[in-house]
């Protein structure tokens, strides 16, 4: 099928991510304007993925039963609900349980679409519709920061919300493709797939961290800071724009350089761009522009970790394996930082202050570049393609990544692939000694 006829499921996934962003960068300000500590609204939004993983196991079953039209209509009308219903009550027990069902809703939603990209194409296009799928997310992503820009109250806030992810329903419910069916869900030995990719799952795991930590918390650290509406989307914009316009730069640096190389130079940038961030917090308290930078420079710093974990994973793989369950799993692992981000930043900002923020970018950077720096690269003969690719999807986005094709017919196998991986370090390692 052709990637046009698919216009219809890409302004879905539009409408989507915009909603999604505006309530997820919201719902901190609002509970800011509350006056809610931080380590409170840490557990709120920790909530929301909760929800995305309950989502994971639960939504499928639903979906086979009434099919995905129908099912993309009642989880959007579900969230919608869950979102105007923040309005109603001030309970924080019941916000929790509220965003528990927007993060069950949202993952549901993608992965009704998702199911359908994955069941109408076919390898050969595969790379063009998950390059469109992350260029409609980043600029989703962007239009829910500008709308924040816009000063609105957080009742119009969530009211906006709610009619985008409903405006989400439109396009899917007027589409004449033809439903798919689900995948079935497979079963993956979560410590074993880690054991072979330890490099992979903690760059994943990090990204988690840097991205969903930066979007659910940052708002909060700028509000505390004492910054308007409009200043915050500046400072959560900067981190998009950096994230998005350094993808090239990041596939080509990993190609010459390898995977552990570019992350740990990824990084060395996040940790000294924390730092220096501390460090402004001091001599330049009040400067956005300032603040603005130190975002930008995590946003290309952290980004890309996904899916440099995930180009690490197929790297050191067979190359005729199929990797779909090692991609299913480091997505989880991604969505465990994701829901550790919130929880952690929460509690170090409430323990340190405004320097919180930054101290925890820092720390988890120079672990990361410790660890990434002692690990040996694969040989470029050796290495996979490159796919940018950011872990705010769906679980059946592994299905898309065009490094499983035709040629890659072998299924996992954890006992070959751990051979596999120890065989080919014991060689690059042996390689590297022999040139130096």
């Amino acid at each position: 099928m052709h990637t046009r006829q698919f216009l219809s499921l890409y302004g879905s996934i539009f409408f989507l991510f915009s909603g999604y962003g505006l309530f997820l960068n919201s719902a901190g300000v609002k509970l800011s304007q509350m006056g809610i500590s931080n380590i409170t609204i840490g557990i709120l939004n920790a909530a929301f993925f909760i929800g995305g993983t309950i989502s994971a196991i639960v939504s499928h079953r639903i979906i086979s039963r009434v099919g995905h039209i129908r099912s993309f209509s009642v989880f959007g009308a579900l969230f919608a609900i869950a979102a105007l219903a923040h309005l109603m009550v001030e309970q924080l027990w019941l916000w929790g349980v509220l965003r528990a069902v927007l993060g069950f809703c949202h993952y549901s939603l993608l992965m009704v679409v998702e199911s359908w990209f994955t069941a109408r194409s076919v390898p050969q296009t595969r790379a063009k519709i998950l390059a469109l799928y992350e260029v409609v997310y980043y600029v989703s992503s962007a239009t829910s920061v500008l709308l924040l820009s816009l000063n609105m109250s957080s009742n119009n806030i969530f009211t906006l919300a709610a009619i985008l992810v409903i405006a989400a329903t439109l396009p899917v419910g007027l589409t004449r493709m033809q439903q798919p069916e689900i995948p079935k869900r497979e079963r993956i030995s979560l410590p074993h797939v880690l054991s072979i990719v330890p490099l992979a799952w903690l760059a994943c795991f990090m990204a988690g961290i840097f991205i969903n930590g930066f979007f659910t918390m940052g708002s909060v650290f700028m509000l505390k800071l004492g910054y308007n509406l409009p200043k915050v989307s500046l400072f959560l914009g900067s981190a998009m724009i950096g994230g998005f316009t350094i993808q090239l730069l990041i596939a080509w640096l990993s190609n010459k350089f390898g995977r552990p190389r570019t992350i740990f130079g990824c990084a060395c940038v996040a940790a000294v761009a924390a730092v220096c961030g501390m460090l402004l917090l001091l001599v330049m308290p009040g400067n956005i522009w300032a603040q603005c930078v130190i975002a930008l420079a995590i946003g290309c710093s952290g980004f890309p970790l996904y899916a440099l974990g995930l180009a690490r994973a197929n790297d050191v793989l067979p190359a005729n394996m199929n990797t779909v369950e090692v991609n299913r799993c480091l997505l989880f692992v991604y969505g465990l930082g994701s829901l550790v981000a919130p929880l952690l930043l929460g509690a170090v900002m409430q323990l340190f202050n405004h320097y919180g923020f930054y101290s925890v970018y820092a720390i988890i950077a120079t672990v990361l570049a410790v660890y990434a720096f002692m690990q040996p690269a694969v040989p470029i003969s050796e290495r996979s393609v490159y796919v940018p690719v950011s872990g705010n999807v769906g679980p059946i986005a592994p299905e898309l990544d065009p490094r499983n094709n035709d040629a890659t017919d072998a299924p996992y196998d954890a006992d070959s692939a751990e051979q596999h991986v120890q065989a080919t370090l014991q060689n690059t390692e042996k390689q590297q000694q022999a040139d130096n």
